[in-house]
């Protein structure tokens, strides 16, 4: 089983989830570079997209670094990070994206905006993993 450093795992995750999201970006950005026309109003359901997904991935972030800041040993499982609801949620989430992706009848305009929105709601809350970790690790620096 893979251990690494308890005071890291908020890091892995971090960057995990920003890797995940630039990944999933780019793939709607190369979506919109496939259409011929884009209408104004699928970067508005991109940024409708991000909203929703940077409020639901905020209370993520927020739930789930309390439980890795609340673990106690020195090093940990790197699959502690999440609950059984939580693995759950995310293989459900993969799962949907790319069954949505191989579908020929989802369009790519559909790919192009909604993947543009999904994109950077998960990279932002890699980046908010990264944030809490170099908080965390300069709070700790500073007790010692």
């Amino acid at each position: 089983m893979l251990r690494i450093s308890t005071r890291h795992l908020l890091l892995v995750n971090g960057l995990l989830w920003t890797a995940i999201g630039t990944r999933i970006g780019l793939i709607g950005v190369s979506a919109y570079q496939s259409l011929e026309v884009i209408p104004w109003w699928y970067f508005l359901l991109s940024a409708v997209v991000f909203a929703g997904f940077w409020f639901m991935f905020t209370g993520v972030v927020r739930k789930y670094a309390a439980r890795i800041m609340a673990m106690t040993e020195p090093k940990t499982s790197i699959f502690k990070t999440f609950s059984l609801k939580g693995y759950l949620i995310i293989a459900f989430m993969i799962t949907l994206g790319i069954t949505l992706k191989r579908i020929p009848q989802v369009p790519d305009s559909f790919i192009a905006w909604f993947y543009s929105g999904l994109g950077p709601g998960l990279l932002s809350a890699g980046i908010r993993f990264i944030i809490r970790w170099w908080n965390n690790r300069v709070h700790a620096d500073n007790l010692q």
